[in-house]
């Protein structure tokens, strides 16, 4: 007889890993752009350090976003009509935080340039057309890309769902798409502002959606995959982060080339998420601030770091820049989370549009 109690602890555990598993990313990408080593030698232990987490271990958190967020999509997807449904709640889920995040920062920006006569990189001219663009291109938090893109490949739901009815076309086309990002083409971009190109289509980050998408038809092998693995726990947990660590230090160390797209693009993503996996089936418990939502955190580091800049401002120059690196890190972090707990527990309605309904 199948023990049910179990089944709902595994169903609860899912809901709330992917919960767990999108703040550390959140908090990732704070640490990507924290980093301040720019300019120090390769060879430099500062540079070596930050290095290996900013542009090693950290690069793997968007490319999760994507993956579970192509997965999520097509979990327990049967009919056409489930997909346009979820398609539907994705208006309020991606789109309106995408629209209400940009037009947050064109709004500050604009306000914080007129009102102190601050002269921006990027000047705003109003008119609707402009404000149109200001908003959909996401002009003044370029952080919001990763958004605009997972608005497009949403879009592309119905033809996704068309290629998954068999596994055989379904992981055709992701070895497909994958190799062609790597050797052919990355992204397609536009010049949509003057001398700034935007990218409308990054095939090397639709790869991780797709694969979340087919991973879906491929649950069983995971599942296998997994079971093996939770055989030696620890052993498993070992291994996984000692090739995480290699992995992270040669896709910072092998800057160019093939070799370097391939750390980057496939390695620490798959291994990051396989070590995140493991860690969250055998300890179930781990500890997160439920009360952030990390949509919020995303958003607002942005600012948040500028803000963090601003306050260690007169202490930088007499900080080592590693320990400079965690602080801004950390603050930023606190920060960010302060604001969307403060959002949550007063500002429910603007907490609700900014958060996407989470």
């Amino acid at each position: 007889m199948k023990d049910r109690s179990l089944e709902q602890n595994i169903l609860l555990f899912d809901s709330r890993f992917m919960s767990v598993i999108f703040f550390i990313c959140s908090i990732m990408v704070v640490g990507i752009h924290s980093y301040n080593a720019t300019g120090l030698p390769v060879s430099d232990i500062t540079s070596c350090i930050e290095g290996f987490f900013c542009h090693g271990l950290f690069i793997a958190a968007v490319p999760i976003f994507f993956y579970l967020s192509g997965y999520l999509f097509f979990r327990n997807m049967e009919s056409a009509i489930d997909v346009f449904k979820k398609m539907r709640t994705r208006v309020k889920s991606v789109l309106m935080p995408f629209l209400a995040w940009s037009s947050f920062y064109f709004l500050f920006y604009f306000l914080v340039s007129s009102a102190f006569g601050i002269q921006l990189d990027a000047p705003i001219v109003l008119t609707p057309l402009n404000i149109l663009k200001y908003i959909v291109f996401y002009r003044y938090s370029f952080v919001l890309w990763y958004m605009f893109q997972l608005v497009i490949y949403i879009l592309l739901a119905p033809i996704i769902f068309l290629i998954l009815k068999k596994r055989s076309v379904a992981l055709s086309t992701f070895i497909v798409v994958t190799l062609f990002s790597i050797f052919i083409k990355d992204s397609i971009g536009v010049e949509i502002f003057s001398n700034e190109i935007r990218p409308l289509f990054q095939f090397d980050f639709f790869c991780y959606y797709l694969a979340g998408c087919v991973s879906v038809k491929f649950t069983s092998e995971i599942n296998k995959l997994k079971d093996y693995l939770l055989k030696n726990k620890k052993l498993s947990i070992v291994l996984t982060t000692i090739l995480l660590i290699i992995f992270s230090f040669l896709d910072w160390l092998v800057c160019d080339g093939i070799i370097q797209v391939f750390y980057a693009r496939i390695f620490v993503p798959i291994v990051a998420i396989l070590l995140f996996v493991l860690v969250g089936l055998i300890y179930q418990k781990i500890p997160y601030p439920k009360q952030v939502s990390t949509m919020i955190v995303y958003g607002i580091h942005s600012i948040m770091g500028r803000v963090t800049s601003a306050l260690l401002l007169h202490i930088s120059p007499y900080v080592p820049v590693l320990v400079l690196f965690v602080i801004t890190m950390a603050i930023c972090s606190v920060l960010s989370c302060l604001f969307a707990y403060i959002l949550k527990r007063f500002f429910k309605p603007i907490y609700f549009v900014l958060s996407g309904g989470r």
